[in-house]
């Protein structure tokens, strides 16, 4: 009786999937192929060349400190100084010796800083992205009677005939066609590695 019971819900269970309608979508493929794609990249791109820019002045600074301050300690070893003229290079170079170290100091921060903006930027622009993707699938599934879209990148398997990425393009004012050349792009990357 048990075994009756359990295969008749399986049997339910399946039949019920079987009224399920699904689709799949290349998230990747929509996500950089969406509208703002490019611009997103154009913004990460300038605020990280803005970013080493800064970094790289602080290095430049850092570095000029600490070539002061070996020209001191090279004075410093100099014999024919008088023990004044000792004195005071010895308190020039440990006050030289603390503003390097608070300099590697704000250099670290920098860039631990700017990896953490870096990062809390890219992030940002992709939930919009995505956002923006979801809503519009959303949409569509509504508007088609689908049950179901997932992403066919995170499938181990999904029917080509499943895939309404096309479609979803479309809907945020995509030609398809630029698809064709992305996966054309990919295919030619992938031949290169071999």
């Amino acid at each position: 009786m048990k075994k009756t019971v359990i295969a008749l819900a399986i049997l339910a269970s399946l039949s019920a999937f079987a009224d399920l309608k699904i689709g799949t979508v290349n998230m990747i493929h929509l996500v950089e192929l969406h509208p703002t794609h490019e611009s997103n990249k154009a913004l990460v791109k300038s605020s990280n060349d803005d970013f080493k820019a800064k970094l790289d002045e602080k290095q430049d600074a850092l570095k000029a400190m600490l070539d002061d301050a070996r020209k001191t300690y090279d004075d410093l070893q100099n014999p024919m100084l008088s023990a004044t003229a000792k004195a005071d290079a010895q308190k020039k170079l440990d006050g030289m010796q603390q503003k390097v170290n608070a300099a590697r100091q704000d250099l670290i921060r920098s860039e631990q800083n700017y990896r953490e903006t870096m990062n809390d930027l890219e992030t940002r622009l992709l939930k919009m992205e995505t956002s923006d993707i979801r809503a519009k699938i959303s949409v569509y599934a509504k508007e088609k009677g689908y049950d179901l879209v997932i992403d066919s990148t995170m499938a181990a398997y999904a029917n080509d005939d499943l895939d309404v990425t096309d479609d979803i393009l479309k809907a945020m004012n995509v030609d398809p066609a630029k698809r064709k050349a992305l996966k054309d792009k990919g295919k030619e990357k992938k031949s290169e590695g071999k």
